[in-house]
């Protein structure tokens, strides 16, 4: 009979084989971001937080930002996990929706915020219903993910604060990465009324917290364990053809939005021309194409109220 140290060390192994034959990069062609989308819509549909829609896709206006990031676990050429990281802007984030109060007290002084969303893992490869604390893979998934997502938002955006809604019943996971409460249980009409619990973390304490006895675990992971930059380069990002493809002709989340919105994403993409994109011509002639890093400009129009859409 095996000893308990002999099932410990087999479980690890057994974890070690699991994650390595995992990928985690962020999105780097329109297929990928589009089978991570699809991914959220099937998970969240399955947990009743959104209906199905007809372009079986989870896509938001602030996936059209084009900061925003994509991140994924592929195996095997297939995406088993995804999660998004959405910058703050004129667009607003998420989770403003339910706790625009809160995000406002943080915002103060200037303090730059992101927002971890769209958090979704494949459930056929895990045991269903059964708390991500006690499925050491599911666990380990999210947190590799968390880790490269931490990583790029230090490299990158530079925020203060990464912020977060979850569901209560994953609060233990989080308390256990250290993420603090940000407000308290709250329905979502994004995810179809499910309650919700606002997150944050500080990134400028949360090295010092992991620095304690009991969290050497983690301070190990996040800080001592550096992502191949490799990781974050040749991000996707959008054609003309392929934001009209995600934004007005699978889904109609630009015809929707807001006329302060539609302002702000023309001066994202300067070299497109936003009345066509959002004409009913589905022509495949060329445009303009991006020159410089013009996805990596601060641009802000003032005065501008976010307006909120929750479009699959």
């Amino acid at each position: 009979m095996k000893s308990i140290k002999e099932f410990d060390t087999s479980a690890r192994i057994h974890l070690h084989n699991f994650l390595n034959k995992i990928s985690f990069t962020v999105t780097r062609t329109k297929k990928e971001l589009e089978d991570a989308a699809a991914l959220v819509h099937r998970e969240y549909a399955k947990k009743g937080y959104i209906k199905k829609s007809d372009s079986r896709l989870r896509l938001a206006i602030y996936n059209a930002h084009p900061n925003t990031t994509t991140f994924i676990a592929e195996a095997g050429n297939e995406v088993i996990a995804t999660t998004t990281v959405i910058p703050d802007s004129p667009l607003g984030l998420p989770m403003d929706e339910v706790y625009r109060d809160e995000l406002n007290q943080m915002r103060k002084g200037n303090k730059k915020l992101c927002e971890i969303s769209m958090l979704a893992s494949d459930t056929e490869l895990f045991s269903d219903g059964i708390s991500m604390m006690l499925n050491s893979k599911k666990l380990f998934l999210v947190f590799s993910l968390f880790k490269h997502i931490f990583d790029y938002t230090r490299e990158y955006i530079k925020p203060d604060y990464i912020c977060l809604t979850i569901n209560p019943r994953h609060k233990l996971t989080y308390d256990f990465l250290r993420c603090k409460d940000l407000g308290g249980v709250k329905s979502y009409r994004g995810v179809n009324e499910a309650p919700a619990v606002a997150k944050y973390v500080d990134l400028n304490s949360i090295e010092k917290e992991y620095k304690t006895e009991d969290m050497k675990g983690l301070y190990k992971m996040f800080f001592q364990r550096k992502t191949e930059l490799a990781k974050f380069v040749d991000k996707y990002t959008y054609s003309f053809q392929d934001l009209k493809y995600f934004f007005v002709e699978k889904t109609d989340i630009l015809k929707s939005a807001c006329s302060s919105q539609i302002e702000y994403l023309a001066k994202c993409y300067p070299f497109y021309d936003f009345s066509e994109l959002l004409s009913n011509n589905s022509s495949n002639e060329s445009h303009p194409e991006r020159s410089g890093n013009w996805w990596e400009a601060d641009v802000k129009v003032k005065s501008m109220s976010p307006c909120f859409s929750f479009q699959q």
